[in-house]
């Protein structure tokens, strides 16, 4: 297929645009991060769950049993546990997750950091009995003077499942999410 025109250029920016987010996502979670605040950096990585059996079998975690290992998990990204509200509630259900991050938003360790944090909350959502049909809500309010007051990330279910069964690889699945920002009035 031979693209012509704005459409030639607009096919190589969509692929140019992917490339680079790809190679950010790659970098921005395998290299080691440096800030110059003073605070510590987020630690503990992952590792890819793409060709590997499932996560667990489903149904193996009780709300309350998820909601004290995700407590653990965002301990163990130097999330200070008095910030940390995890609830596995509504209809459809859904896990919501809401923190106080020790970095800025234009922090280089800030986007590290929340995206360790909800993989290693999707790994655990994924276990739940009965399912979590309603996907996922990550709240993080940045450290430090800015115009943005909250950071919000949403996973929805669909691409949440592919996840846990193996189908896409992390970058895929981190590329499935949704992230917007409040901005403090």
């Amino acid at each position: 297929m031979l693209c012509r025109g704005k459409d030639s250029t607009r096919h190589f920016a969509v692929i140019g645009v992917a490339l680079c987010l790809l190679g950010w996502l790659s970098v921005a979670c395998q290299s080691p991060l440096t800030t110059h605040t003073g605070v510590p950096l987020p630690t503990a990585t992952l590792t890819p769950l793409y060709g590997q059996t499932p996560i667990a079998a489903p149904g193996s975690l009780t709300d309350a049993e998820a909601i004290a290992l995700i407590g653990e998990e965002l301990a163990a990204r130097e999330v200070a546990p008095h910030t940390a509200k995890v609830t596995v509630a509504g209809k459809p259900r859904r896990v919501s997750i809401r923190y106080s991050s020790s970095y800025a938003v234009d922090d280089r360790a800030f986007r590290p950091q929340t995206v360790l944090v909800a993989l290693a909350a999707a790994r655990v959502v994924a276990r739940v009995h009965p399912a979590v049909d309603g996907g996922m809500h990550l709240a993080v309010v940045p450290a430090g003077e800015s115009d943005v007051g909250l950071r919000v990330t949403v996973i929805d279910r669909s691409s949440l499942q592919a996840w846990a069964d193996g189908s896409i690889t992390d970058q895929e699945f981190v590329g499935h999410w949704t992230v917007w920002s409040a901005t403090r009035e």
